[in-house]
């Protein structure tokens, strides 16, 4: 049987290609989204130890790549 193949009862279905497609798009967004909010908090937490006088903290907090 197929990776794409959904089987109801007895009978194999087919997932419609713009199923899988929406898919893909879906999750690109959501990880887009993701990094997104991420970057802003790592900009906003690196703002605040600025703030407080913590430069090179700050710095290492934005430059750093996880």
């Amino acid at each position: 049987m197929q990776e794409s193949m959904e089987v109801v009862g007895n009978t194999p279905i087919e997932t419609p290609k713009f199923i899988k497609t929406l898919g893909k798009y879906l999750v690109a967004i959501a990880m887009g989204i993701w990094a997104f909010g991420e970057s802003a908090g790592r900009a906003r937490a690196a703002e605040a130890l600025w703030r407080e006088g913590y430069h090179e903290e700050a710095k290492r907090l934005m430059l750093e790549n996880k």
